[in-house]
């Protein structure tokens, strides 16, 4: 079990040590791209490929992560921003967790925000919805992330590469 601190607080995160682990499909297909020099924008080749492989109001998880894949080793994203897309992550910057706070982390959360949910039951149904909203479902992450970070969502990489990836999705379904 490896050991760390955040602002003097320690923090216990075990290891492929000391449990066993099998990763999860998104983590297995991951490994295996190659990311590619970045980009701005795909052709309009690129779209119209795309578009006859998948439909971004209907797509399977595998489909999902296939098309992550192919964004990815286009350079319109990288591998990290891909899996906290995917995962429904929002960067944080850690000089500011207050610990003290019962979200601890989402530190743009009034105190009405944090009586209502808690940490886990915040991302219960994330998963169910971006199997089933597709495009709407991450436009409303986006918009949802970028209410409760507290890092500059103009320069910060994930919201670039996010905004890229609505674009792509946007296209596509176009």
């Amino acid at each position: 079990m490896a050991m760390t601190t955040i602002n003097g607080f320690p923090i216990y995160a075990v290891t492929r040590n000391d449990v066993e682990y099998r990763p999860s499909y998104f983590q297995q297909q991951a490994e295996t791209w190659v990311e590619g020099s970045k980009r701005d924008s795909l052709t309009r080749q690129e779209i119209e490929e795309l578009k006859r492989r998948y439909n971004c109001k209907n797509m399977s998880e595998e489909d999902t992560v296939s098309l992550f894949g192919e964004l990815v080793e286009a350079g319109i994203m990288s591998t990290s921003t891909a899996r906290d897309i995917f995962c429904g992550a929002t960067p944080l910057d850690v000089s500011k967790i207050d610990p003290t706070k019962p979200q601890s982390v989402l530190t743009k959360c009034d105190e009405a925000y944090e009586s209502r949910m808690s940490g886990i039951r915040s991302f219960e149904g994330l998963r169910a919805m971006f199997s089933v909203g597709g495009l709407d479902a991450y436009k409303n992450w986006y918009e949802y992330a970028k209410s409760v970070t507290d890092v500059d969502v103009e320069e910060h990489r994930y919201f670039q590469e996010y905004r890229k990836f609505l674009e792509v999705l946007g296209q596509i379904g176009a």
